[in-house]
């Protein structure tokens, strides 16, 4: 279609190079003496791989077994997604995820390369993860594949929804997605939103989103080990993304370490037990699986559209993003309340003072990029 075009026509062959900088390397660190000294990811070995675990989903999270699925391959042919996509073909509930640099719609809009003196080339989305309910794992390389990678099914799975996509805090994804390749996903059942409204019928406060990993604890589910790092409980994660931090183009790098492939798919492989937990504590609540769903479906649509539809990027290079553990509770159920699809009572069972007050716009970023491309905290200039 016409956006397909503007974004074949939005991506030149150089735009990989752009993307490598010509200090990646060696990545020199800058001229601040306060500066973290730049440790290269160190990719785990072959025989460290194949030790990574997962928890098997007919466990219900009480065992972790030895996820031989759990692979370091990426597709990166259409041979290769073509049977991933036959494998799909059957699947009624998928769960999905994506690895960027610095994901976002960053320097994109609409499908169109856009050049701001103020910010280099950032947001681009690097892969595309995809779980199933049987506890399989696939990362398509959408680095490398481009905008081809949508061109033979795989966006008619994504857009179809009647097939459930089960996310986590989908807001950039959906906005990389969106504004690089014109792809909407559609049928998400985001388990950040569910959380939210789970402990507002608790009665518990909803000011700050939660972590997956956090998510993942909270009910019993066990949680992903990555060689070299032990379990990825979200403060483990924090400090992995640091180290994503002090090199802004790791997930463009080819190859991509073992390690970091696992990662991306351990964020997929635990989300079918959270949803299916998440579902029937819904239902208890609305005493209806169907009107739970109904709820998730029509809130995330407007959760995940929240940056999507913003003409400003939110990622951490344009503004505090830290500020997006805040959840906008006006921005969410203004707009669910305006919808025909929700009972009037179950509005009022999920709505809080506090929403009736919009939240305030990010405050300026925290990290500026160097003379060596390094994306540096300001508190180290």
């Amino acid at each position: 279609d016409n956006f397909v075009c503007s974004c074949l026509g939005a991506l030149p062959a150089t735009l990989h190079l752009a993307a490598m900088n010509a200090n990646a390397s060696a990545f020199v660190p800058g001229r601040n003496p306060n500066a973290a000294a730049f440790v290269p990811w160190q990719p785990c070995t072959p025989a460290a791989c194949s030790t990574a675990t997962v928890a098997d989903p007919s466990s219900g999270g009480a065992a972790a077994r030895r996820a031989t699925e759990v692979d370091c391959s990426l597709i990166t042919t259409q041979a290769e997604l073509q049977g991933l996509l036959r494998r799909l073909a059957s699947e009624r509930l998928i769960c999905i995820d994506t690895e960027g640099c610095d994901l976002s719609k960053g320097s994109w809009r609409n499908g169109q390369r856009i050049e701001d003196p103020a910010v280099p080339l950032h947001g681009q989305v690097c892969l595309l993860q995809i779980g199933t309910e049987n506890g399989e794992a696939y990362a398509i390389d959408l680095y490398e594949m481009g905008p081809s990678a949508f061109t033979s099914g795989l966006r008619q799975i994504l857009e179809n929804p009647q097939v459930t996509k089960v996310v986590h805090d989908f807001r950039q994804d959906e906005d990389a997605l969106w504004h690089q390749f014109g792809v909407l996903v559609q049928g998400k059942f985001d388990c950040q939103l569910a959380d939210v409204f789970i402990r507002r019928l608790q009665g518990h406060r909803t000011g700050y989103v939660m972590g997956s990993a956090k998510l993942f604890s909270s009910y019993g589910i066990e949680l992903g080990v990555l060689p070299g790092y032990g379990a990825l409980t979200q403060e483990q994660k924090l400090k992995i993304h640091e180290r994503f931090s002090q090199d802004r183009h790791l997930w463009s790098r080819r190859p991509l370490p073992d390690d970091m492939v696992q990662y991306a798919k351990f964020d997929v492989l635990p989300l079918p037990q959270l949803y299916q937990k998440q579902l029937a504590s819904l239902a208890n609540f609305t005493q209806s699986e169907e009107v739970a769903m109904r709820l998730l479906r029509v809130g995330s649509e407007v959760y995940n559209a929240a940056f999507r539809v913003q003409p400003a990027c939110r990622c951490r290079l344009c503004c505090d993003a830290g500020e997006s553990a805040r959840f906008d509770g006006n921005w969410v159920l203004t707009q669910l309340a305006a919808s025909s699809e929700l009972e009037p009572w179950l509005m009022q069972c999920v709505w809080r003072t506090e929403d009736a007050q919009p939240l305030s716009p990010p405050g300026a970023s925290k990290f500026y990029v160097n003379e060596h491309d390094e994306s540096v905290p300001l508190d180290r200039a």
